[in-house]
């Protein structure tokens, strides 16, 4: 970058998704002190199933914000150890398990 800040692409092979990372070296007039709440609102991710993702992400020490159902689709918010919020956003019901055949 011509004002001395550096950024990455990143996206899923066969999607037209990305997601921009930027960083601003001190001195960059784009620069600012990272702190709670100014930089960064939150990632949001599809998943299948809310509650697995929901029950992984407290294991791994994350904190539960929000938990809530929007028509058909059930948003979970939860905070990493880090104060990064991540959203999880999927199927207001979990998706039913395949019985397993008996041969």
């Amino acid at each position: 970058m011509q004002h001395g800040g550096m950024w990455v692409h990143l996206g899923y092979p066969g999607s037209r998704h990305e997601v921009e990372l930027n960083f601003y070296p001190r001195g960059n007039r784009y620069y600012e002190p990272i702190h709670r709440g100014n930089q960064f609102d939150h990632f949001g991710f599809y998943a299948r199933d809310v509650g697995a993702w929901l029950r992984r992400a407290l294991r791994a020490g994350g904190r539960l914000v929000d938990d809530f159902v929007d028509g058909r689709s059930r948003l979970v918010y939860v905070e990493d150890p880090d104060g990064v919020c991540l959203e999880a956003f999927g199927p207001a019901r979990p998706p039913r398990r395949r019985a397993r055949r008996r041969t």
